[in-house]
């Protein structure tokens, strides 16, 4: 049985890839796949019902140096066929257990509609998450065809991650933060070029989910962005989520490099040492069991930048707690969340008891806390023990609470910070629909708990290709029609509406869109166990 769907799925592949094949063919005598910009001549295709135009794999920026700012985009003679749409960095596939990507791999996939128009079209650029250790741009996973339906181009990115993307050692030679440096490199060269497929270089909306949405929230807190996008949206994700930021990261190479059998914490020793590692051996060092642990992963994220060749280069000068409080870029912004975020993480705990929480909560503590005496914090956990697990299963206790500390707070407080620093208009929204598509949950051991899980929102604005045969069920093509209308109608005016929804913007109290069996505007969700953080936070944070 097993064989025989294995031997279906390889013939539908073949099948699909053929096609792609002939869609790269000027059957109407109109060209409009080929296009000429600076770097040299592309070449797209059709996909498989030519209902959008594909230019894939297209380099915009050489990595020349590890841990270095990526170099100028190459050049070509000749034509370059853009059909490589599933190119990956280097990172861990723990499905097959063994690292896979490449160095080289700062490409981005353009999809336009399938006709060219007198008038630019609209442009979103979507920043995949993954924890910056993991996730793509794959055409496998976001191709993007009920957005292009919509009248607009998508743009969907790789960067750097991991050591590659995030190695900070407080020196020149290992900055830190190249892999969001990676994103800027694709918004230049987005600006640049986009114009050259139809698209408006001045109507640009970034959209990230996870620490997609984090590098949003820093490139919204800066102003060196400025000019390179007009818009944004950030799904699950602000710079307070506490896996996305390292205060000490030295220590964390340190960790890693130990297990490529060095013991230093030296910056410049462990420079070398990751120069001279195979990218394979850093990818597997950097590796490690999950088993009742989320958060072994994190080990390479974003970092204050305390050492640059140009201080024009830094993007990160100060901790998350700190920026979150600047005024920056005066962009119109959707912010919102998932109702159970935390079932990604709780997948990884096996803990039965509430005892066996409590004696482990010290890895469950955000790092945006930090205790002045033991006492502190024993009542933080004695308050968290209580609103989490006193009349909830273990494993649900530890999905509310992963929910909270991981993303509604955190994403609460940039939309708060927001509201005061910006004049222009915040959206909230709250994803509570559960249905198959909920394809991230089911990818977890925690596939039939109800509710939608982490990124789990995805799947109604991309078509990954497990679905590719499968017809939506009514609920969830009007679940889909729903949010492509929203989120395009925001790309192309800053608003997001459609003829039957109003989504009332926030103001200094936080409106949210619920986005389920219902389409309809509520409150603050979850507003006491918020109120623990608040006061948890006004008491504790990192100052």
């Amino acid at each position: 049985m097993k064989k025989s769907i294995v031997l279906k799925c390889v013939f539908i592949l073949i099948l699909y890839h053929i096609v792609e094949e002939v869609n790269t063919l000027n059957l109407f005598g109109l060209d409009t796949l080929t296009i000429d910009l600076p770097q040299g001549t592309v070449r797209g295709s059709f996909d498989l019902f030519r209902t959008q135009r594909m230019f894939l794999g297209i380099p915009y920026a050489t990595v020349t140096e590890r841990f270095q700012v990526a170099g100028s985009p190459p050049t070509w003679n000749g034509t370059f066929t853009a059909n490589q749409g599933n190119v990956m960095c280097n990172q861990y596939f723990s499905t097959l257990r063994q690292p896979i990507g490449q160095e080289d791999c700062l490409v981005l996939n353009i999809y336009t509609p399938p006709s060219r128009t007198n008038e630019l079209y609209p442009v979103i650029v979507f920043i995949h998450g993954g924890g910056f250790y993991f996730g793509s741009n794959s055409k496998l996973i976001y191709n993007p065809q009920f957005l292009v339906r919509e009248n607009v181009i998508v743009v969907t990115i790789n960067y750097r991650l991991g050591a590659f993307g995030f190695l900070c050692l407080g020196i020149r030679e290992a900055p830190g933060n190249v892999g969001l440096k990676d994103q800027l490199a694709a918004l230049r060269w987005i600006q640049n070029n986009i114009a050259y497929f139809g698209g408006d270089p001045n109507s640009v909306t970034v959209f990230g989910e996870s620490a997609g949405a984090v590098s949003i929230n820093y490139f919204l807190l800066t102003n060196s962005t400025e000019g390179l996008f007009h818009r944004a949206i950030m799904d699950s994700g602000s710079v307070l989520m506490p896996q996305d930021f390292k205060y000490n990261p030295i220590e964390s190479a340190s960790t890693v490099a130990t297990r490529l059998g060095y013991n230093t914490l030296d910056p410049n020793e462990l420079l070398q040492i990751f120069r001279n590692s195979t990218a394979s051996d850093i990818v597997e060092a950097s590796y490690a069991d999950q088993t009742n642990d989320a958060f072994s992963l994190y080990y390479f994220t974003p970092c204050v930048e305390t050492a640059v060749a140009n201080e024009s280069e830094s993007l990160i000068t100060e901790e998350p707690t700190l920026i979150i409080k600047k005024p920056g870029l005066n962009v119109s912004v959707i912010i919102g969340f998932n109702d159970r975020e935390g079932i990604y993480w709780a997948q990884h705990y096996n803990y039965q008891t509430v005892e066996q929480v409590r004696a482990n909560f010290g890895s469950l503590i955000p790092n945006y806390l930090q205790f002045e005496s033991d006492v502190n914090r024993t009542t933080f956990i004695d308050g968290a023990i209580n609103i989490y697990f006193s009349n909830r299963t273990v494993i649900d206790g530890l999905i509310e609470y992963f929910s909270d500390s991981l993303v509604f707070y955190p994403s609460t407080v940039a939309s708060e910070s927001l509201t005061i620093n910006s004049s222009r208009s915040l959206y909230n929204f709250y994803f509570d629909y559960d249905s198959f598509r909920n394809l991230n949950k089911f990818l977890t051991r925690l596939r039939f708990t109800p509710g939608a899980c982490h990124a789990d929102e995805l799947f109604y604005l991309f078509q990954p290709a497990v679905y590719a045969a499968l017809p939506a069920t009514p609920n969830d093509a009007a679940i889909i029609a729903t949010m492509t209308a929203l989120w395009t109608s925001f790309a192309k005016t800053g608003i997001p509406s459609t003829s039957t929804t109003t989504w009332t913007p926030s103001n200094q109290q936080l409106e949210f869109l619920e986005i389920g069996n219902e389409i309809q505007m509520i409150p603050l969700p979850n507003q006491q166990r918020m109120e623990f953080w608040r006061e948890t936070y006004e008491k504790y944070g990192r100052k």
